[in-house]
This record gives structure tokens, C-alpha cells and sequence, in this order.
């Protein structure tokens, strides 16, 4: 029962994964008359064609090469779904050499964020292409890649994986009908943004049989096929998967195969799978009834032979029986394909023997007792002592009892430490000296967002709290010098990667012998009292400064009047008067729309980015007309472009990067604008032709009461309108962006979340 319950539950999943990794590691095999070869983007490529990424002309050129020696496909495992920064030209010529060649798969990459989605490529690119496939590798909870799914996707909308159509391309009759693995499907349930479930389904489960570490199959820079340096035929007759291999562009992962060379490129593991497709040499799991009947059939002849054997022929043939074990998965795998789970079976035989030794133990005790007894009670010179630890019980019980006493003890000193550690409301870590984290309660595990605080037991408090660090030198609050001062309680004010403000405390730990045994670590989270105090601070400053500086001009304007009439008239003194009032009204606006835009419920609605946009270019017409300044919408600017926002505000945020473009540019000069898309993110751009702002003040612009009158700009506000653009950014869960440099202008960028579900 015991087997059958740990083989249903995977609870031994780590054990097992060694075990098969092992073998995976074991079952080399020599490519180099493989059909597949690897064009590399490394590092030489990199350096000779320039940063990544490469224009779409530059992959272009490659197909056309690749084509002209007649591969049987070409697998392009590079993802091309961003919009081309340089020309529609460079998009035509890759269109254009897709249709050329034929042959040539593109990739669907799939990111996960709480719910699956998919980035395709571009849709001129999908339909000169020959086929796509889902490049997805799924990487296992230990950080492995072990496995893949041939078939992928939305219910549906299943989709082939990336090696299976580069497969296909090249020999359409291979697996027509049947596909390798388990046709049952495996339903994943994710929730989107949206709130509604979607099924994703993934069937045709593979283990990758990788025929060795990185760099095992032939690697072809790409900067050598590109420069036509490659020979002639290389290519002919051959399956062509170009990919990146170079650390610095990522896309690389730990697998069993991993050695000293370093992790694998996703582009390589494409050449694992597809070359094991080729040779139908993939792997798949065995089927549940017949792991479970190997791993059950040797626990069984465990208790057979336990039966009739002496304890020393025992203890052999459970080792025998767990090597045989062994034997027998590892042939399963190199012979018949099937990957075997052994461990619920050797925990099985493990089991079975203790439990055999115990009732033999437990048999001996009692004899041993009943013989003493009867010693006693038939001695006549000397009588054996009794046990006088407990009463009651016989040998082996009384000091079972007298443990249980003793543990018991413990049990109730741990829970009561457990819990007070628990109830306490910020997070708190015992560690030892070094640093080892031996105690964590359930405010820390949420801090860290772990799963629960005995996963944050033995790991080390320098490196969970590596981002925490102290606000007045910016060093992590736990070092190990830190760790090995003067055991001191203190105090530190700090902040972390989250940017929330922390009150970290620390006090020593001793030994009941008062030695120093380690150290206590509490995280007080006092953001929200520094917020506080921070709008308190602007508060006083707004009223103290800048809504008392037109104030005091009035009364000083009436003054000078008073004293002395003639000094100006009365023209004069309206128009001053009003100009001086006005600013005042316009520093109080702003104040109060900045205190609205952070605390005040936001009024949330579906709107269309463009057309605000261009509302908001018609509203600033008087402004820029008057200063002879021309605002463009660029003609590359998306004409759809839905969020969910509120509508004054977000209005208002873009008149005041609008209205901060034309106070910073010059006379003649043009401030374009545009709606962009950034990945998950549509970005309102307005660039002027300003001096721009020196890089050492570009993060200082977004602070309250921070004025941007660099470069001899026509204006002097309070410093409040880039805050409100930032402050409405965020509790949009968007963000702003400054890229300038002294003497080229300013482009901001206001960052918004496209709309869930939202068709542009």
C-alpha cells in the first residue's frame, strides 16, 4: 500500500528525477553524422554584425544563403514578433526570402504571467513562412528541462511544437498518423487578467533523450554562413535550426546533460528533440500499471524471502532486490524507451526491512524481559536491578516512555515559540551566527513570497536579503561582517527592491551558557508612515513657499502703491496683480489634482488612446501656435490602442508633458508625437527639440516641486506636473520615461496596460 500510495502521489518526484538524470546523463551518443546542424548567433557574430538585435535584412541575406545550398528545412529559432525599428523595406526582404525558400519555420514564443499567452510573429512574416510551432520548453519546479510536449495549446488550438513542424517541413510523411508519447491530454487551468479560466492543453508528453552537454551537435557561426565562407553542400540535405548561443542574449537552460561547458541553448535542445524524432529514439514515461506493478512485484518478494531468511540473508537480498531494482529501470530505458520510477520501490524495500527488523527487535526485547524475570525471581545470592525509570511497561517501553516524556516537552516548548514567532505581525528570522535561517514566521514567508516559512529554513539570510539595503550607504543590512560584529541589538532604516521603506532590527540570540548562537532579524514595514510623512513634507512646503511667494507679491505690490501712487498705474498694477493671482490659483490646481491623483478612487473606463491624444494636441493649439511651435503626429503612430484609465486624469497627464514640451522648446522648432506599443504596454511618446536635461537630473524631474527650468525654459511652475504624470502612471500599474541628453531634447514616454482582452 505504501507503494502504490507513493507512486499515485509523487512525493519521492526529486529521488526519482536523480535517478533518471543519471541515465540521461549515461546515454551519449555520437551526432556528428547527425542530420541536424546548429547556426549559432554567438559571440563572435555578435561582434563582427553589431549589438543585438539585427535588422530583418540581415536575416534575410541568411535564408537566402541557407536556401541556395537546399536544406531539407530550416528551423529560425529566433524570435522576430517586436516591430522593426528601421524600415518596412527590411520587413519585405525577410517576407520576401521566407516565400523564396519554402522551407523555413518560425517560432511562437509563450510567455506565462498567470496566464498563458503566446507573441507570434509578425503576420506578413506568418504567411510567407512554411509553417510556425509553439517554441515553448518547459523547464521543471528544480530549474531543469527535462521534457517537452509535441502538441500544444488554447483547447482548441493545439499547436505542433517548434522541432515537430521543422520535422514536418522536411519529411511531411514522418508521424502523419501517430505521434510519439501519451495521446492523452493534460489540462492546465490558468487565470488571466480578465478573471475567466482558460484551459490549456498539452498531450504527446517526451522526455528529451540529450545525446550530450552543450555544444554536443555541429555549431556553424552565423557570420561564416553569412560571409559565405561555409563550403559548398554543407547545408544539402540537412535540417537547419539558427538560434542564439551567445550567454549574453540568455535563452539558456540547465538540463541532465549540463557539464563543466555550461548551460545548453534553447536552440540546442531543439536539435536534441528533433534529432531523437529523427532516429525514433524519443523516451516517455512507462504507463502508471506497469511502474507501480515493477516497484510492488519487488517489495512482495521482499516479504517472501523475509519469510524464510535469517537476518544478515536478509539485509543481502534487500540490497539485491534494490540493485535489481535499479537494473531493470535503467534497462527499460536504454532498451524499450520507457522511463521507469524506482523510488517508491527501493522506499518500499527500505521500509519492508525496517519494519521486519522492528517486529524481530521487538520479539527479542520481550524475551529478553520475560528472561529476566525469571532470573529474578529464581536468583538466590545476587537479584537483578529493575528499571525504576517508569513503573509500568516492559524494557523497551519504559524508555519509550521516558522519551516520549522528554519529547513531548520539546513538542510543547516548539509550538509555543512557533506560534508567538507566528503572531508576530512583521517578518522575523532566526538565524545561526552564520547566517543559516533556522526559524521564519508567516509574515516572512509572505515578505520573501515563499511558500510557506519552513521553506525559508536553511537558506541564508545574506542572500535572501541581498536587495535590502541600508538608506544611508546603500549596503545590504546583512553581511557577513555584519553577521560576525559584536552581538548588539540595533536599529537600521532601509529599502528594498519593491522600494518600500523598512525599519530592520536586529538583536542577538544566546545559548543557555550566554555564548553568542546566532541572530534575530525583524522587518518592520513603515512605508506608509514615510509616504505619509513625505506628502506631509510637500504639504508644508507648497504652503510654506510657493502658495505664500504670489502671495506676498500682491501684498507687496498694494504696499508699494500705497506708499508711493505714482509708481506705476493702475494698469500696471491689475495686470501684476492678476498675473501673480493666477499663478497662485494654478500652483493650488495643481496641488490638489496631484493629492487627487493619490489617494482619490480612480474612475476607470475603456478608452481609446488616439483619439485623447489628439484631443489633447487640439487643446494645446493656442499654446503652441502663440510660441510658433508645430506639434506632429508621427504618420507611424497606432490608430487603436485601447486601455483602461481614467480619462480626466490620463487627459491631464498628457497636456502636462504637451504643456512642458512647449514651455522647454524654442521658437520654429516641432514637438512629435505618437502612440506606441512596448510589449504588454501602449507608450503616449512626446519629444520636443528642448536643450534637454543634463543625465545626473533626469530622475530628480519626477519629484514634487522639482522644476524643469533647464536650458532657459519660458516658464517656472512648482515642479508638480511631471509628479502628477508619474503618480497617475503608477496607480495605472503603468510607468514614465525620460531618455534626453544636454542640447538633443527630452522624449517622454507615459507607459499604460493595454486592455485585457482588447482587440486593436
Amino acid at each position: 500500500m505504501l507503494v502504490l500510495g507513493l507512486d499515485a502521489l509523487g512525493v519521492v518526484r526529486q529521488p526519482n528525477r536523480v535517478w533518471q538524470d543519471a541515465l540521461v546523463a549515461l546515454q551519449g551518443r555520437d551526432v556528428r553524422k547527425s542530420s541536424v546542424i546548429v547556426v549559432a548567433v554567438d559571440e563572435r557574430s555578435i561582434a563582427a554584425l553589431g549589438s543585438w538585435p539585427w535588422r530583418r535584412s540581415t536575416h534575410a541575406a541568411l535564408i537566402e544563403r541557407l536556401t541556395k545550398d537546399a536544406p531539407l528545412a530550416i528551423g529560425f529559432d529566433i524570435p522576430i514578433s517586436e516591430s522593426d525599428p528601421h524600415s518596412v523595406e527590411d520587413s519585405r526582404a525577410l517576407a520576401a526570402a521566407l516565400e523564396q525558400s519554402g522551407k523555413v519555420v518560425l517560432p511562437i514564443q509563450m510567455y506565462e504571467g498567470g496566464s498563458p499567452l503566446t507573441l507570434q510573429p509578425v503576420c506578413p512574416l506568418v504567411a510567407s513562412a512554411n509553417r510556425v510551432g509553439l517554441d515553448r520548453l518547459p523547464v521543471d519546479d528544480d530549474g531543469l528541462l527535462r521534457k517537452i510536449y509535441l502538441r500544444e495549446g488554447l483547447r482548441g488550438f493545439e499547436m505542433d511544437h517548434f522541432s515537430l513542424a521543422v520535422l514536418r517541413v522536411g519529411d511531411p510523411s514522418r508521424f502523419s498518423k501517430d505521434l510519439p508519447g501519451s495521446p492523452e491530454g493534460e489540462d492546465h487551468l490558468h487565470t488571466p487578467p480578465s478573471g475567466k479560466w482558460l484551459d490549456w492543453e498539452r498531450s504527446h508528453k517526451l522526455m528529451v533523450p540529450f545525446a550530450g552537454p552543450a555544444g554536443h551537435f555541429r555549431r556553424i557561426s552565423y557570420i561564416d554562413v553569412l560571409a559565405g565562407t561555409v563550403p559548398p553542400g554543407t547545408f544539402r540535405g540537412k535540417y537547419v535550426l539558427v538560434g542564439t548561443t551567445a550567454a549574453s542574449l540568455g535563452g539558456l537552460y540547465e538540463t541532465p546533460a549540463t557539464d563543466d561547458a555550461g548551460l545548453m541553448p534553447g536552440v540546442e535542445v531543439n536539435a536534441n528533440i528533433l534529432d531523437s524524432l529523427l532516429d525514433r529514439r524519443e523516451v516517455t514515461n512507462a504507463p502508471p500499471w506497469l511502474n507501480t506493478g515493477v516497484n510492488a512485484s519487488m517489495v512482495l518478494l521482499a516479504f517472501v524471502g523475509m519469510a524464510v531468511l535469517e537476518p544478515v540473508s536478509a539485509l543481502l537480498m534487500t540490497g539485491a532486490l534494490a540493485l535489481a531494482l535499479l537494473v531493470v529501470s535503467g534497462i527499460g530505458t536504454v532498451a524499450f524507451r520507457l522511463q521507469f520510477a524506482p523510488a517508491a520501490g527501493m522506499l518500499g524495500l527500505g521500509t519492508a526491512y525496517t519494519l521486519w527488523s522492528w517486529g524481530r527487535l521487538n520479539a527479542a526485547t520481550r524475551y529478553l524481559i520475560e528472561a529476566s524475570a525469571h532470573l529474578r525471581a529464581s536468583a538466590s545470592i545476587a537479584q537483578v536491578p529493575a528499571m525504576q525509570m517508569h513503573s509500568s511497561g516492559d524494557f523497551l517501553d519504559r524508555r519509550i516512555k521516558g522519551l516520549a516524556v522528554a519529547a513531548q516537552h520539546l513538542r510543547n516548548v516548539h509550538q509555543l515559540v512557533s506560534d508567538s514567532l507566528d503572531n508576530l505581525p512583521d517578518a522575523t528570522l532566526v538565524c545561526g551566527k552564520h547566517g543559516d535561517i533556522r526559524l521564519a514566521n508567516a509574515a516572512a514567508a509572505r515578505y520573501f513570497n515563499a511558500d510557506s516559512a519552513e521553506a525559508l529554513q536553511n537558506l541564508s539570510i545574506v542572500e535572501l536579503m541581498q536587495q535590502v539595503r541600508s538608506v544611508d550607504d546603500n549596503q545590504p543590512v546583512a553581511t557577513p561582517a555584519s553577521l560576525a560584529r559584536h552581538p548588539l541589538a540595533g536599529a537600521v532604516q532601509a529599502r528594498d527592491q519593491a522600494d518600500r521603506d523598512l525599519l530592520v532590527k536586529h538583536a542577538p540570540s544566546l545559548s543557555i551558557d550566554g555564548q553568542h548562537a546566532g541572530w534575530i532579524f525583524s522587518l518592520v514595514d513603515v512605508s506608509e508612515l514615510r509616504r505619509a510623512q513625505r506628502q506631509h513634507d510637500d504639504a508644508i512646503h507648497f504652503l510654506s513657499h510657493d502658495i505664500r511667494a504670489p502671495q506676498t507679491a500682491i501684498v507687496t505690490l498694494l504696499e508699494l502703491n500705497r506708499h508711493d501712487p505714482a509708481a506705476m498705474t493702475a494698469a500696471q498694477l491689475r495686470e501684476r496683480i492678476a498675473r501673480h493671482a493666477h499663478k497662485a490659483l494654478a500652483l493650488s490646481e495643481g496641488f490638489i489634482q496631484l493629492a487627487r491623483a493619490r489617494s482619490q478612487p480612480y474612475r476607470i473606463e475603456l478608452r481609446n488612446l488616439p483619439a485623447l491624444l489628439n484631443e489633447c494636441i487640439d487643446d494645446a493649439w493656442e499654446a503652441h501656435a502663440s510660441n510658433q511651435i508645430q506639434v506632429v503626429l508621427d504618420p507611424s503612430s497606432a490608430t487603436r490602442a485601447f486601455c483602461r484609465i481614467d480619462r480626466d486624469l490620463v487627459s491631464r497627464a498628457i497636456d502636462n508633458l504637451l504643456d512642458n514640451a512647449i514651455k522647454h522648446s524654442p521658437p520654429g522648432s516641432t514637438i512629435g508625437c505618437a502612440i506606441e506599443l512596448h510589449g504588454d504596454c501602449w507608450a503616449v511618446r512626446i519629444q520636443d527639440q528642448g536643450p534637454g536635461i543634463e543625465a545626473d537630473r533626469q530622475a530628480a524631474v519626477f519629484e514634487p516641486f522639482e522644476r524643469g527650468d533647464h536650458g532657459g525654459g519660458r516658464s517656472h511652475g512648482a515642479g508638480l506636473g511631471l509628479a502628477f504624470v508619474k503618480t497617475v502612471a503608477a496607480r495605472h500599474g503603468g510607468r514614465v520615461s525620460l531618455y534626453s541628453a544636454e542640447g538633443m531634447g527630452c522624449v517622454f514616454r507615459l507607459f499604460l496596460p493595454r486592455a485585457p482582452g482588447s482587440r486593436e
